[in-house]
């Protein structure tokens, strides 16, 4: 039986961004992936564009997993609106004193940088293709049984498995979920007019649509839906997804051509307030799911494995429950405001009653009014809400006033 500090059951965003950490701290992680080894295979390595605020680029950075020969796109402005609806703001860095929000990657290239960033380091064992089929805590350490038989040892189990977290449900963690009964269609395309460094967010009776900038000149497309609507728009021709979306989206970048593949998932929120329990805590997707109003999914989990890192630096047992303990004390504040504010904006914007369109639409002209009100949003958007990492903080700091 093999033995290490830390078995992160996951290889996706988060859990390869959690692996590289504590390796390269000193600890000797094993990591457990169900889908073989190439990016185009890796469900979270898709055509999905991430918006990578500026405290996860600062963390990705402080990894060692930014390189400049990544594609990135710089967000430096933000358009929101609502169709047939009064209400519109819009947000510039240059307003804040940064020069970037944050930038836009696709997944699948930072999904190569991670798996070439697995597979080259010393202190990472990756179980692939493998299965947890089950776990047994002891006092001192976690005995994990793969799907084959084989067992391993180690001090902390980190489940990093998504929404469907098969280490929480073992567990025994409490999960709140909601089913918004919408799924996102994700899929880029290239607009008559560019749109450099501006990324879109237009609010419908529908859901929201994102327009969001891609290097080359080309838009990440996040559409939602009704799931039978959705269903339908996978099976439409390109000329009448360009169409349909121009309908959505209005005439200010013009037409729109050259789709590229769609994909879609199903959206929930999940809330688990209290993500460990001996020698066990769960990570990104695993512990608290949002919708994608916002773009806050990739970043709230990057925070949690950037904190986790933190805690476990310098740790004697990676398990330790006093540890947990300081870790999720360390994160629920921010895990919390960051379920509530998204699902709030998704709830609010998609409400047919009056009143919530009346109250949604002073919410926006409030943003756009009072400065303050556009900090505070500023300042939690870019993943800067309080306690920050050691990891957040880099050579783009906080934004503390606007000039």
């Amino acid at each position: 039986m093999s033995s290490v500090d830390v078995v992160i059951n996951g290889a996706g965003l988060v859990g390869a961004c959690l692996a590289r950490g504590l390796a390269d701290r000193g600890l000797k992680v094993a990591v457990i992936e169900a889908i073989e080894r190439q990016a185009n295979h890796q469900p979270s390595y898709d055509d999905r564009t991430l918006v990578v605020n500026q405290a996860s680029l600062n963390i990705l950075a402080n990894l060692g997993l930014l390189p400049d020969a990544l594609p990135r796109e710089p967000l430096r402005h933000i358009v929101v609106n609502r169709a047939g609806q009064p209400g519109f703001f819009e947000l510039k860095a240059s307003d804040h004193g940064c020069d970037a929000f944050g930038a836009v990657i696709v997944a699948r290239e930072l999904g190569n940088v991670l798996l070439d960033a697995l597979a080259q380091h010393p202190a990472i064992t990756l179980l692939c293709p493998s299965r947890l089929d089950s776990f047994q805590v002891g006092t001192d350490a976690v005995t994990i049984t793969l799907s084959d038989g084989e067992t391993l040892q180690a001090r902390l189990l980190v489940g990093a498995d998504g929404n469907e977290s098969r280490v929480r449900r073992l567990a025994g963690l409490n999960c709140d979920k909601h089913d918004y009964g919408q799924s996102a269609m994700i899929f880029n395309i290239r607009p008559e007019k560019p749109s450099t460094g501006t990324a879109w967010e237009r609010f419908t009776p529908q859901g929201p649509l994102a327009l969001l900038p891609q290097p080359a000149g080309r838009l990440g497309v996040v559409w939602i839906d009704a799931h039978s609507t959705i269903d339908e728009a996978m099976g439409w021709d390109d000329n009448r997804l360009c169409q349909r979306l121009e309908q959505r989206f209005g005439q200010r970048l013009g037409r729109f051509e050259q789709p590229g593949r769609r994909a879609r998932y199903g959206l929930v929120r999940q809330r688990t307030e209290w993500p460990i329990a001996r020698r066990v805590v769960v990570v990104g997707n695993a512990a608290n799911a949002v919708h994608p109003v916002s773009a806050q999914g990739f970043n709230l989990g990057l925070r949690d494995a950037a904190a986790l890192i933190d805690q476990l630096t310098g740790s004697q047992d990676a398990g330790d429950w006093e540890g947990l303990r300081a870790y999720a004390r360390t994160r629920a504040d921010d895990q919390a405001a960051t379920v509530r504010y998204t699902d709030t904006l998704a709830r609010a914007f998609t409400n047919p009653s009056g009143l919530a369109n009346l109250l949604s639409g002073a919410g926006l002209f409030a943003h756009a009014a009072l400065p303050a009100l556009q900090r505070r949003l500023v300042r939690a958007a870019m993943g800067f809400r309080e306690p920050v990492s050691s990891l957040a903080r880099g050579p783009a700091e906080i934004p503390r006033k606007s000039p």
